[in-house]
């Protein structure tokens, strides 16, 4: 099933949770200093061990929608695991740490395995293990410090025009972003992560919704997620062994 790729290539942006909304105010102020907002932007990153979560997932490229029902599975900065589900047949697992990244389906027994690089050849610029878990929890990829700072529609914006075009906006309420965005027009590359609404959960403030626009080449995919049912610092398990008899997997 050819969507089950895509699944994996979504899966490689998936985190958040569950709980009261919190929605950014249009209070930014023209007075802001680029400092305080960086520093406020940190201090706005959450702590925690573990967390898991279930969240029902769409994909569409245009030829094809599908939904599916994830379960997600991570330890900060060592793991992230993930069962995807398809009326009620598990239909594939992916498993990431720092060095590598695997995956398999199991309706056309196929299967992945290499390592960490692969997330930067999709996003099209080189990241590490903790900038992919800041991208799927609301934190800016790179370094603000160094960006060009303006206030664009009640948001504080940071950008970069080079090679690789970068975009971060931050909420004024709790400085999260609400969209951060890598592009390299010479190789026709675009990632945009749209925050629409963010949540409380055990006082700490993470996605609710997320929202994915990718172009690679000629390739174009949406994806809408949401996530319920997330605790977080549980104890859990990562069950994952890659099965014999798969045949490779063709990014």
């Amino acid at each position: 099933m050819k969507y089950l790729k895509y699944l994996f290539i979504v899966a490689l942006l998936i985190i958040a949770g569950c709980g009261s909304t919190q929605r950014a105010a249009n209070n930014a102020t023209a007075k802001a200093k680029k400092s305080k907002v960086v520093s406020a932007h940190e201090a706005a990153r959450i702590d925690f061990k573990t967390m898991s979560a279930r969240l029902s997932m769409s994909y569409d490229n245009s030829a094809t929608t599908r939904s599916f029902t994830v379960n997600l599975r991570m330890e900060k900065g060592k793991q992230i695991w993930m069962s995807a589900s398809i009326l009620g047949f598990t239909g594939a697992k992916v498993y990431i740490t720092p060095q590598r990244v695997q995956f398999y389906e199991k309706l056309q027994k196929r299967s992945f395995d290499g390592d960490f690089s692969l997330i930067s050849d999709f996003l099209g610029e080189e990241i590490s293990f903790e900038q992919l878990e800041d991208l799927l929890l609301g934190q800016a990829v790179d370094p603000l410090g160094n960006k060009d700072f303006s206030i664009v529609e009640n948001e504080y914006m940071f950008q970069q025009e080079a090679l690789v075009n970068k975009l971060f906006s931050l909420r004024p309420t709790d400085f999260k972003v609400s969209e951060q965005s890598i592009s390299k027009p010479s190789e026709n590359s675009f990632l945009k992560v749209i925050y629409p609404e963010y949540q409380i959960v055990q006082d700490k403030i993470i996605p609710k919704e997320i929202k994915i626009d990718a172009t690679q080449r000629n390739r174009v995919s949406k994806i809408e997620m949401e996530f319920k049912n997330v605790e977080f610092d549980k104890e859990l398990s990562f069950p994952f062994s890659m099965p014999s008899g798969y045949s490779p997997f063709k990014l």
